[in-house]
């Protein structure tokens, strides 16, 4: 894994190079089930994707990421662009015709219009009150993790503000486009080692679920030596809970797991599965922690180039003094 933290001391980068990595798999899970709203994983995704690849000017420049940062100043559709079917799957590596199905049920749902030049999010579905809604809950979630991340030291280092947001702006846009951009990164890579993107998941949750009980950090009598968690104290997770918590179809769950099996990445105990020690050490394993890790931090150098850490880091300062 690549450490997120400066520390010379190499123990001490492990921690927190695993504490980081828990972290930020419980924060794409989280981001999926508030995207989703009720609908299949996939289409949580899809709409990731048409709404980042609509905005990728806004994206790529500072000086409009300001502009339209907070919820009352959406980007004009005259700015967005459409993307086509054949791009979504193709970003994706989901089959044409799945993707074709899932957006046109998008569609119809009012999530998205399909155009002759593709797909599009216009304005006025995200200044729905819905989408704020869950717009919200993203930046809260990732303010949860930008505290987490500075907790256990993670983010030290990180550049200086390269612009200036308005003081007490909330930039929900802002983050969202950043965040949408480390999530589709995140699954890229996962789906590069993993596979397919419903085992991609599968697997993030059986491993959240495997370790949220112990906490940021993982007591040394708790972990093996090179700070991963013993197998003897990873929890196991039921099939159906898995279903629930993705809110995918039972025999999905089922089939997806006989693969993980036997590709050996998770193994079945007493009360459920779980993801060994032995397969946090395989090669694709390393890798895609030490790849998400890299990510993880540019999303956050963006955000502070940004303004936005210097906006909650204010904030947290504020908290605690009145505290």
């Amino acid at each position: 894994m690549v450490p997120t933290s400066t520390s010379t001391d190499p123990v001490r980068a492990q921690d927190v190079a695993n504490a980081a990595h828990r972290a930020s798999v419980a924060f794409i899970l989280d981001l999926i089930q508030i995207g989703r709203d009720g609908r299949h994983p996939l289409d949580a995704l899809l709409l990731s994707t048409i709404v980042q690849a609509n905005v990728a000017t806004i994206s790529g420049r500072a000086d409009l990421q300001v502009e339209f940062a907070g919820a009352e100043t959406p980007p004009p559709d005259e700015l967005r662009r459409p993307v086509s079917m054949n791009a979504l799957a193709s970003s994706l590596r989901l089959p044409f015709e799945s993707v074709r199905r899932r957006v046109h049920g998008l569609a119809r749902s009012g999530l998205c219009q399909i155009t002759r030049d593709g797909v599009i999010v216009p304005t006025e579905i995200l200044t729905h009150p819905d989408y704020l809604t869950g717009a919200m809950r993203a930046f809260e979630r990732l303010r949860q993790l930008h505290a987490d991340m500075r907790g256990i030291g993670a983010l030290e280092g990180l550049p200086p503000p390269s612009v200036g947001l308005a003081g007490g702006l909330m930039p929900v846009r802002t983050v969202a486009r950043v965040v949408s951009d480390y999530m589709l990164r995140a699954m890229d890579v996962a789906h590069t080692e993993f596979g397919d993107v419903i085992a991609c998941l599968l697997l993030f949750e059986i491993f959240r679920a495997n370790t949220e009980h112990v906490g940021a950090t993982i007591a040394p009598e708790l972990a093996q030596a090179d700070g991963l968690l013993d197998d003897r104290h990873r929890k196991p997770v039921r099939r159906s809970d898995l279903a629930r918590r993705l809110g995918l179809p039972a025999e999905t769950v089922r089939r997806h797991v006989l693969a993980l099996q036997e590709l050996g990445y998770i193994e079945a105990r007493q009360g459920g599965l779980i993801v060994t020690a032995y397969a946090l050490r395989r090669p694709r394993v390393v890798r895609f922690a030490a790849e998400n890790a890299v990510h993880l931090r540019r999303m956050f150098a963006q955000l502070s180039q940004l303004g936005v850490l210097a906006i909650w880091n204010d904030y947290a300062a504020a908290q605690a003094a009145s505290a």
